[in-house]
């Protein structure tokens, strides 16, 4: 099978770049042709055929140990200079400059340094072993094509740069889409799986004594599980789809949904909705039934069926969601978790949150989010700061 053109000129060939290979065997085919045919006579083959071998051979190493290929350049420069003519052919110069470049663009900044000092000083040397007039000259083009190389291996070094970080700019959103969903999916699943949890425990107790208790149960289970089935599929179109995934996201509107599923489960828990709160952005919405979402699931989980109030009122252009449980018997205490995930939730977009014991020692919660999902932290009267307690009896 043919291989590609990019895997010819990304081969490494013995541990040498394969483009430099070629370039090498061409520079020694042309120099050692020039020496042969006496196109130009630089002086005799004893000592102009070692240099056009060994300055055309070591464009090999230009990439992999440019300072070899500079000094051998050096060498050769001042073999010749010394034995015969000063090299003036087009090919030598052609073979100086890519090694004046290759050591600059392709060395760390002392080593390019020293190799193109050391091939400056061997070509003025040169140059004054001929007799000839063009130290500035040699100077001036040969200093150039350094700094040139210098700016290509900067050049190099900040695309780089702006490569990883375009590379790291990815993963992150790929984590943070990933822990988006995984929040989604907890505050969803959570809710869902501690209601039926707790209807399941009653059916199982009524079909020991009264069989027909049971199905009020049994319908609470199948109206959690179905409602919860709709909304990950709603989720999960829009995560398919290319629209906002937050657009369609439940928010204030299902709220009243939200509160009447949980008193199917058997929670006793009323809401105190002002008549008129602010414009409430999707984001927004979505954070404000969230923290309603998991302080009821955390309720039926820890505290049992206690009386429970859900207070969402407008606080100076947001919106101040407070959850307060009275106290309970249950002793199971949470991972936190759940808390954790709302407070990355509600400061994401700006707001404050707090959860912690209540005076009466029950449980309480209260965010307040910016109704536009974003707000300067000093609006907020909390400071963007989240406090989370983690009594017996806990929170997850």
């Amino acid at each position: 099978m043919a291989r590609s053109p990019a895997l010819w000129l990304n081969a490494r060939p013995a541990g040498f770049p394969a483009l430099d290979v070629a370039l090498a065997a061409l520079m020694l085919i042309v120099a050692v042709a020039s020496v042969a045919t006496g196109q130009p006579y630089e002086g005799s083959p004893v000592f102009t055929l070692p240099t056009a071998v060994v300055m055309g051979a070591s464009l090999a190493w230009r990439r992999k140990a440019p300072l070899v290929t500079a000094l051998a350049c050096a060498g050769a420069n001042l073999f010749q200079s010394a034995g015969a003519q000063l090299p003036g052919s087009l090919w030598s110069l052609a073979v100086l400059a890519v090694a004046m470049y290759s050591v600059a663009a392709w060395s760390k900044e002392a080593t390019a340094a020293i190799g193109g000092g050391v091939l400056l000083g061997a070509l003025l040397a040169s140059e004054w072993l001929g007799q000839g007039p063009d130290y500035l000259f040699l100077v001036l083009v040969f200093g150039g094509i350094w700094l040139l190389g210098r700016a290509a291996r900067i050049w190099r070094a900040r695309l780089l740069e702006q490569q990883l970080h375009e590379r790291d700019a990815a993963r992150l959103a790929v984590a943070q889409e990933r822990l988006r969903i995984a929040r989604e999916l907890h505050d969803v699943l959570g809710h869902s799986m501690g209601v039926i949890a707790v209807q399941a425990d009653a059916a199982g107790a009524a079909l020991d004594s009264s069989p027909e208790l049971a199905r009020e149960p049994l319908r609470a289970i199948n109206a959690t599980a179905r409602g919860s089935l709709a909304e990950i599929r709603a989720m999960l179109e829009l995560l398919r789809g290319d629209d906002d995934p937050i657009s369609g996201a439940p928010g204030l509107a299902q709220l009243g949904t939200l509160l009447d599923g949980s008193a199917v489960a058997g929670l006793p828990v009323t809401l105190n909705m002002a008549g008129t709160l602010p414009t409430v952005a999707p984001a927004a919405g979505l954070a404000i039934y969230r923290v309603v979402q998991e302080s009821l699931t955390n309720v039926i989980k820890h505290a049992g069926p206690v009386p429970t109030s859900v207070s969402v009122q407008p606080v100076a252009g947001c919106v101040q969601v407070e959850v307060v449980n009275g106290p309970g018997a249950g002793t199971q205490a949470g991972t936190g978790f759940g808390l954790q995930g709302l407070r990355e939730r509600v400061l994401l977009i700006g707001g404050s949150f707090e959860a912690g014991t209540a005076d009466d020692g029950g449980w309480r919660v209260l965010a307040v989010i910016p109704a536009w999902g974003a707000a300067p932290a000093s609006q907020l009267g909390h400071e963007g700061e989240a406090e989370i307690l983690q009594p017996g009896g806990g929170a997850e």
